[in-house]
């Protein structure tokens, strides 16, 4: 995904989707998004996406199959980091959704 801040596009990457293994359901994924410019990585925001954030936009899909879930998880979190981006802060940081 690329978005773009004044004359600077940002390429966003979203690594693959991370979540703790318990015998419950989960209740938070985590995975970073690397953010470059000019072919150089800027920034790493790690994002965490809430279950709650999930049933809120779509309510079968936390408990749904990974092919589902997964391309929400990133939506959400792209979201996130685009905000950020807009507001100036290119730091590595940590940001929820």
């Amino acid at each position: 995904m690329t978005h773009t801040v004044g004359d600077v596009t940002y390429t966003l990457h979203a690594e693959p989707v991370r979540q703790s293994l318990s015998d419950d359901v989960p209740m938070l994924w985590g995975f970073p998004v690397q953010v470059e410019a000019d072919g150089k990585v800027i920034c790493t925001k790690t994002c965490f996406v809430g279950r709650v954030s999930v049933h809120t936009r779509d309510p079968e899909a936390a408990d749904g199959p990974s092919d589902k879930l997964f391309p929400l998880l990133h939506e959400l979190a792209l979201e996130r980091v685009v905000a950020r981006l807009d507001a100036g802060e290119l730091d590595d940081e940590i940001v929820f959704a």
